[in-house]
């Protein structure tokens, strides 16, 4: 025949384990009070490509209903993954994005494609748009494209500056080396 718990007696050694510990009664119970702190270990919330997607979203349209309704998860999980991940901040009626995460990303300088890591968005955009622009390069042969690049450089994350290749010889030399240079636009660094 199972034990019966006492529970009251729980409930009472829990309450002075608490105390000796300095914690408040309700932060014992598990329910902290506001400017509490929780005794809980804080829940993280992992990125996944949904997540990511609506923070996409969300910097381009700056609209967080819409971004977590377009990427398919609710407004609250993408407000917390935002706050707790400290990637975007309300300002009045706005946020502003704050996403200051390194991304590693392939930057092609100097006649060849290095592995580098970026600081931010900032220089990571740049440096995607410059291979997309390459790619589109690549099939068409239209050095149109890489104009917009011409003495633009990506810095990395130990403050190096790197001059965007746009020689159109260096590019299609790179290409014909082998190896896929743009298998991977961009990986967060943790």
């Amino acid at each position: 025949m199972p034990r019966k718990r006492d529970f009251r007696a729980e409930y009472q050694r829990r309450l002075a384990r608490a105390a000796a510990r300095g914690l408040t009664r309700s932060q014992a119970r598990g329910h902290a009070r506001a400017g509490e702190a929780s005794i809980r270990p804080p829940k993280t919330i992992k990125s996944d490509v949904r997540l990511e997607t609506a923070l996409k979203v969300l910097r381009r349209t700056g609209r967080q209903a819409g971004a977590a309704k377009e990427a398919g998860v609710s407004p609250e999980r993408l407000r917390r993954f935002l706050r707790e991940n400290a990637l975007a901040e309300r300002r009045g009626r706005t946020w502003h994005i704050t996403d200051r995460r390194r991304r590693r990303m392939t930057v092609i300088s100097e006649g060849e494609a290095r592995d580098l890591i970026l600081p931010d968005h900032e220089q990571a955009s740049l440096n995607g748009r410059h291979l997309a622009a390459v790619q589109q390069f690549l099939r068409t042969n239209d050095r149109q494209l890489l104009l917009p690049f011409e003495g633009h450089a990506v810095t990395d994350a130990k403050g190096k500056p790197y001059l965007l290749e746009t020689d159109p010889n260096a590019l299609h030399r790179i290409a014909s080396a082998g190896g896929e240079v743009f298998h991977e636009v961009y990986r967060l660094v943790q």
